[in-house]
Protein backbone atom coordinates (compact mmCIF):
# COMPACT_ATOMS: atom_id res chain seq x y z
CA UNK A 1 0.00 0.00 0.00
CA UNK A 2 1.12 3.48 -1.02
CA UNK A 3 2.23 6.30 1.34
CA UNK A 4 0.23 8.38 -0.46
CA UNK A 5 -3.07 6.45 -0.28
CA UNK A 6 -2.60 5.86 3.28
CA UNK A 7 -1.67 9.63 4.13
CA UNK A 8 -4.84 9.97 2.60
CA UNK A 9 -6.89 7.86 4.55
CA UNK A 10 -5.12 8.42 7.86
CA UNK A 11 -4.62 12.28 7.74
CA UNK A 12 -7.72 14.22 7.81
CA UNK A 13 -7.62 17.74 6.84
CA UNK A 14 -8.15 20.02 9.87
CA UNK A 15 -9.23 23.76 8.77
CA UNK A 16 -8.58 26.64 11.10
CA UNK A 17 -12.06 28.01 12.38
CA UNK A 18 -12.38 31.56 13.80
CA UNK A 19 -13.35 34.86 12.33
CA UNK A 20 -12.16 38.50 12.91
CA UNK A 21 -14.84 41.11 14.18
CA UNK A 22 -14.18 44.24 12.93
CA UNK A 23 -15.69 47.92 14.43
CA UNK A 24 -16.06 51.60 12.86
CA UNK A 25 -16.38 54.67 14.63
CA UNK A 26 -19.65 56.24 13.82
CA UNK A 27 -19.45 60.85 13.83
CA UNK A 28 -22.62 61.49 14.73
CA UNK A 29 -24.76 63.94 12.70
CA UNK A 30 -25.30 66.24 15.26
CA UNK A 31 -21.67 66.92 16.18
CA UNK A 32 -21.06 66.91 11.98
CA UNK A 33 -23.33 70.07 11.84
CA UNK A 34 -21.82 71.84 14.73
CA UNK A 35 -18.02 71.28 13.32
CA UNK A 36 -16.84 72.86 10.09
CA UNK A 37 -15.33 69.76 9.46
CA UNK A 38 -16.29 66.25 10.87
CA UNK A 39 -13.01 64.72 12.91
CA UNK A 40 -11.34 62.26 11.57
CA UNK A 41 -11.50 58.76 13.70
CA UNK A 42 -9.20 56.35 12.59
CA UNK A 43 -10.76 52.77 12.22
CA UNK A 44 -10.16 50.08 14.99
CA UNK A 45 -7.73 47.78 14.77
CA UNK A 46 -9.22 44.24 14.36
CA UNK A 47 -10.10 42.21 17.19
CA UNK A 48 -8.45 38.96 17.58
CA UNK A 49 -10.16 35.54 16.70
CA UNK A 50 -11.74 34.28 19.70
CA UNK A 51 -10.46 30.52 20.30
CA UNK A 52 -13.19 27.79 19.77
CA UNK A 53 -12.60 25.55 22.94
CA UNK A 54 -15.05 22.64 21.35
CA UNK A 55 -16.06 21.60 18.08
CA UNK A 56 -19.95 21.72 17.86
CA UNK A 57 -21.40 19.43 20.29
CA UNK A 58 -23.14 16.28 19.18
CA UNK A 59 -25.49 16.45 21.87
CA UNK A 60 -27.14 19.51 19.96
CA UNK A 61 -27.93 17.27 17.42
CA UNK A 62 -30.43 16.81 15.46
CA UNK A 63 -31.45 13.89 15.94
CA UNK A 64 -31.02 10.95 12.64
CA UNK A 65 -28.84 13.62 10.78
CA UNK A 66 -25.14 12.84 10.03
CA UNK A 67 -23.64 15.28 12.27
CA UNK A 68 -24.33 18.66 13.76
CA UNK A 69 -23.10 21.87 11.67
CA UNK A 70 -19.52 22.53 11.73
CA UNK A 71 -18.41 18.23 11.10
CA UNK A 72 -17.49 17.03 7.53
CA UNK A 73 -17.78 13.29 6.54
CA UNK A 74 -14.46 12.33 4.86
CA UNK A 75 -14.67 9.44 3.14
CA UNK A 76 -12.08 7.43 0.89
CA UNK A 77 -12.51 7.42 -2.42
CA UNK A 78 -10.32 4.12 -2.80
CA UNK A 79 -12.80 2.39 -0.07
CA UNK A 80 -15.92 0.97 -1.46
CA UNK A 81 -17.40 0.61 1.82
CA UNK A 82 -18.06 3.56 3.79
CA UNK A 83 -18.43 3.57 7.59
CA UNK A 84 -22.00 4.86 8.19
CA UNK A 85 -22.65 8.25 11.32
CA UNK A 86 -25.94 9.47 12.55
CA UNK A 87 -27.28 11.09 15.28
CA UNK A 88 -29.14 8.99 18.17
CA UNK A 89 -30.73 9.19 21.15
CA UNK A 90 -28.75 7.79 23.96
CA UNK A 91 -30.42 7.61 27.70
CA UNK A 92 -31.86 11.25 27.14
CA UNK A 93 -28.46 12.53 25.31
CA UNK A 94 -27.79 12.78 21.44
CA UNK A 95 -24.69 11.20 20.30
CA UNK A 96 -22.48 9.96 17.19
CA UNK A 97 -23.12 6.43 16.53
CA UNK A 98 -20.78 4.60 13.68
CA UNK A 99 -21.15 1.95 12.13
CA UNK A 100 -18.38 -0.10 10.31
CA UNK A 101 -18.52 -3.01 8.68
CA UNK A 102 -15.26 -3.36 6.31
CA UNK A 103 -15.45 0.35 5.74
CA UNK A 104 -13.56 3.61 6.30
CA UNK A 105 -14.70 7.43 7.00
CA UNK A 106 -14.42 9.70 9.64
CA UNK A 107 -15.79 13.42 10.34
CA UNK A 108 -13.57 15.73 11.58
CA UNK A 109 -14.02 19.53 12.52
CA UNK A 110 -12.26 22.76 12.38
CA UNK A 111 -11.04 24.03 15.53
CA UNK A 112 -8.63 27.08 17.12
CA UNK A 113 -7.35 25.99 20.96
CA UNK A 114 -3.95 27.19 22.40
CA UNK A 115 -2.78 23.88 24.91
CA UNK A 116 -1.36 26.49 27.02
CA UNK A 117 -4.45 27.98 27.98
CA UNK A 118 -7.02 24.63 27.36
CA UNK A 119 -4.29 21.57 27.10
CA UNK A 120 -6.96 18.70 28.25
CA UNK A 121 -9.16 17.14 25.84
CA UNK A 122 -12.06 15.54 26.85
CA UNK A 123 -14.55 13.44 25.83
CA UNK A 124 -16.76 9.79 26.17
CA UNK A 125 -16.87 7.20 23.77
CA UNK A 126 -18.53 3.32 23.99
CA UNK A 127 -17.49 0.34 21.51
CA UNK A 128 -19.70 -2.62 21.10
CA UNK A 129 -16.80 -4.58 20.15
CA UNK A 130 -13.06 -4.31 19.82
CA UNK A 131 -11.63 -4.92 16.71
CA UNK A 132 -9.12 -8.02 17.21
CA UNK A 133 -6.99 -7.94 14.11
CA UNK A 134 -5.54 -4.22 15.15
CA UNK A 135 -2.05 -4.04 15.18
CA UNK A 136 -0.15 -0.37 15.90
CA UNK A 137 2.85 -1.76 14.36
CA UNK A 138 1.25 -3.11 11.42
CA UNK A 139 0.47 -0.72 8.21
CA UNK A 140 -1.92 -3.42 6.82
CA UNK A 141 -3.67 -3.57 10.34
CA UNK A 142 -3.89 0.30 10.88
CA UNK A 143 -7.93 0.02 12.08
CA UNK A 144 -9.39 0.48 15.20
CA UNK A 145 -12.81 0.50 17.07
CA UNK A 146 -12.76 4.06 18.00
CA UNK A 147 -10.26 7.35 17.06
CA UNK A 148 -9.66 10.65 17.89
CA UNK A 149 -7.45 12.63 16.18
CA UNK A 150 -6.40 16.30 17.41
CA UNK A 151 -4.50 18.40 14.96
CA UNK A 152 -1.47 20.69 15.14
CA UNK A 153 -0.69 24.14 13.41
CA UNK A 154 3.06 22.36 13.23
CA UNK A 155 5.32 24.76 10.76
CA UNK A 156 6.99 22.23 8.02
CA UNK A 157 9.72 24.22 8.17
CA UNK A 158 10.92 22.30 11.32
CA UNK A 159 10.66 19.38 10.38
CA UNK A 160 13.55 16.79 9.34
CA UNK A 161 14.30 17.00 5.69
CA UNK A 162 12.83 13.52 5.10
CA UNK A 163 9.79 14.42 6.32
CA UNK A 164 9.12 17.75 5.12
CA UNK A 165 10.27 16.11 1.77
CA UNK A 166 6.94 13.46 2.86
CA UNK A 167 4.67 16.26 3.50
CA UNK A 168 5.01 17.99 0.68
CA UNK A 169 4.51 15.14 -1.56
CA UNK A 170 1.06 14.60 0.38
CA UNK A 171 -0.03 17.72 0.08
CA UNK A 172 0.45 17.99 -3.50
CA UNK A 173 -1.56 14.83 -4.09
CA UNK A 174 -4.39 16.25 -1.28
CA UNK A 175 -4.54 19.75 -0.60
CA UNK A 176 -2.36 21.65 1.91
CA UNK A 177 -5.26 20.90 4.51
CA UNK A 178 -2.59 17.76 5.50
CA UNK A 179 -0.94 18.82 8.85
CA UNK A 180 2.11 18.06 10.19
CA UNK A 181 1.48 16.87 13.26
CA UNK A 182 -1.54 14.74 14.86
CA UNK A 183 -2.28 12.31 18.03
CA UNK A 184 -4.73 10.36 17.21
CA UNK A 185 -6.23 8.75 20.61
CA UNK A 186 -7.17 5.09 19.62
CA UNK A 187 -9.13 1.77 21.51
CA UNK A 188 -6.45 -0.48 21.22
CA UNK A 189 -6.81 -4.26 21.75
CA UNK A 190 -3.42 -5.47 23.65
CA UNK A 191 -1.12 -2.26 24.53
CA UNK A 192 -1.44 -0.72 27.99
CA UNK A 193 -3.04 2.58 28.13
CA UNK A 194 -0.64 5.72 27.88
CA UNK A 195 1.17 3.64 24.83
CA UNK A 196 2.52 6.37 22.63
CA UNK A 197 4.80 5.21 19.83
CA UNK A 198 4.59 6.86 15.46
CA UNK A 199 2.04 5.42 13.19
CA UNK A 200 3.02 3.03 10.55
CA UNK A 201 2.36 4.67 7.87
CA UNK A 202 4.06 8.29 9.11
CA UNK A 203 5.88 10.17 12.18
CA UNK A 204 3.93 12.64 11.74
CA UNK A 205 1.17 11.16 13.43
CA UNK A 206 1.03 9.87 16.96
CA UNK A 207 -0.50 6.97 17.90
CA UNK A 208 -1.79 7.17 21.53
CA UNK A 209 -4.03 4.36 23.60
CA UNK A 210 -6.46 5.85 25.27
CA UNK A 211 -8.48 2.64 25.98
CA UNK A 212 -7.73 -0.78 25.58
CA UNK A 213 -9.04 -4.52 25.73
CA UNK A 214 -12.46 -5.74 26.05
CA UNK A 215 -13.10 -4.91 30.13
CA UNK A 216 -14.82 -2.02 29.14
CA UNK A 217 -16.88 -3.03 25.83
CA UNK A 218 -20.19 -2.17 26.16
CA UNK A 219 -20.01 0.83 28.81
CA UNK A 220 -19.55 4.63 28.34
CA UNK A 221 -15.76 5.47 28.90
CA UNK A 222 -15.04 9.32 29.92
CA UNK A 223 -12.02 10.12 28.76
CA UNK A 224 -9.27 12.93 29.81
CA UNK A 225 -5.93 13.58 27.99
CA UNK A 226 -3.46 16.25 28.48
CA UNK A 227 -2.01 17.03 24.57
CA UNK A 228 0.51 19.01 26.01
CA UNK A 229 2.01 16.05 27.74
CA UNK A 230 1.58 13.79 24.99
CA UNK A 231 2.63 15.99 22.21
CA UNK A 232 6.12 16.28 23.99
CA UNK A 233 6.57 12.60 24.14
CA UNK A 234 5.71 12.36 20.92
CA UNK A 235 7.48 14.94 19.39
CA UNK A 236 10.01 16.22 21.98
CA UNK A 237 9.14 20.03 22.19
CA UNK A 238 5.88 21.87 22.94
CA UNK A 239 2.73 21.82 20.90
CA UNK A 240 1.64 24.84 18.78
CA UNK A 241 -2.22 25.65 18.72
CA UNK A 242 -5.05 23.40 17.75
CA UNK A 243 -6.45 23.66 14.29
CA UNK A 244 -9.21 20.56 13.96
CA UNK A 245 -10.00 17.26 15.11
CA UNK A 246 -11.67 14.43 14.07
CA UNK A 247 -13.35 11.03 14.94
CA UNK A 248 -13.43 8.06 13.12
CA UNK A 249 -14.31 4.31 13.15
CA UNK A 250 -12.35 2.19 10.39
CA UNK A 251 -12.55 -1.54 9.97
CA UNK A 252 -11.49 -1.70 6.30
CA UNK A 253 -8.14 -3.52 6.42
CA UNK A 254 -9.18 -5.39 9.40
CA UNK A 255 -12.55 -6.82 7.06
CA UNK A 256 -14.14 -6.52 10.72
CA UNK A 257 -17.47 -5.02 11.94
CA UNK A 258 -18.36 -2.96 15.26
CA UNK A 259 -20.51 -0.04 16.53
CA UNK A 260 -19.16 3.04 18.41
CA UNK A 261 -20.62 6.04 20.21
CA UNK A 262 -19.16 9.25 20.67
CA UNK A 263 -20.25 11.95 23.08
CA UNK A 264 -18.92 15.56 23.04
CA UNK A 265 -15.69 16.57 22.57
CA UNK A 266 -13.66 20.04 24.05
CA UNK A 267 -10.65 21.39 25.33
CA UNK A 268 -10.59 22.70 29.32
CA UNK A 269 -7.89 24.09 31.55
CA UNK A 270 -5.71 21.73 33.31
CA UNK A 271 -7.39 23.15 36.83
CA UNK A 272 -11.28 22.70 34.91
CA UNK A 273 -13.59 20.11 36.76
Amino acid sequence: MSMGNISGRRIRDALLAGALATGMFAVPASAAKRAPKPAQHSEPPPKPAQPMLRPTPFSSGPVAATAPAGWTLQTLPKVERRTFYDLVQDNGTIVLRARADASAASLRHGLFADPAHTPMVRWRWRTERVLQGTDMTRKDRDDYSARLYVFFDRDPESLPLKDRTRLKFDRARHGNQVPAAALCYVWDNRHPVGTIMDNPQTPLVAMVVASSGDAQVGRWQSLERNVIEDYRRAFNTDPPRIIGVAVGVDTEQTGESTTTWFGDVEFVGATAR
